[in-house]
């Protein structure tokens, strides 16, 4: 079987925990690939070092290309795959120009998903992990923001799913149940691969 979809949700939300729980409990071949990640790398082979955070300081038209070339990449390796491929990405970006696209046009078009998984949970929650990400370079908003930013990753889900025809599925994440978001998913890969 050869698939490939997209889990998405804005920062806080758990989504890469969640991949990686469903990497650990699935019984097919799944692997993940993480769209931001993959921004990195490219921008080093393009000279500039950068950390993942800083991606969406820099102009549109940058991220516009590192977006491209990431899902001409992420497409080739789909192609060669056997089995579930998890891109791991987010449907909407807080830019210095406003919301941007995390799955533009352009990138749907390379990447051809199957299916949109857009993991949420309650804005006190993502405040709380965003807070203790250390690793991350995240910005300080609040409450009201993350509602905001909650409701822009729906409309561009929609918008996504409307462009390429796939299904969203929105998988709650309460806080110490990752395990169960992981499983939904799961039993939701398998209902769409019969």
């Amino acid at each position: 079987m050869r698939k490939l979809i997209v889990v998405t949700g804005i920062p806080g939300t758990g989504k890469s925990t969640i991949c990686k729980e469903v990497k650990k409990l699935a019984k097919e071949n799944v692997e993940i690939i993480n769209f931001g990640t993959v921004m990195v790398e490219l921008a080093k082979k393009y000279g500039k070092e950068l950390h993942r955070d800083d991606i969406r300081k820099h102009p549109v038209d940058f991220q516009s290309k590192l977006q491209i070339d990431a899902a001409k990449e992420i497409a080739s390796k789909a192609e060669k795959f056997e089995g579930v491929l998890i891109v791991d990405t987010h449907m909407v970006i807080r830019t210095q120009e406003g919301y941007w696209a995390g799955l533009p046009y352009k990138v749907l078009q390379i990447l051809k998903p199957e299916m949109f998984i857009l993991i949420e949970a309650k804005p006190e929650e993502i405040l709380k992990r965003r807070f203790r990400d250390a690793d991350r370079k995240r910005d300080k908003v609040l409450k009201e923001e993350i509602i905001e930013e909650l409701d822009f990753s729906r409309f561009f889900a929609a918008s996504c799913a409307s462009i390429t025809g796939a299904p969203i599925k929105v998988v709650k994440n309460p806080h110490g149940k990752q395990i169960d978001a992981a499983k939904e998913i799961l039993d939701i890969l398998e209902e769409n691969s019969c």
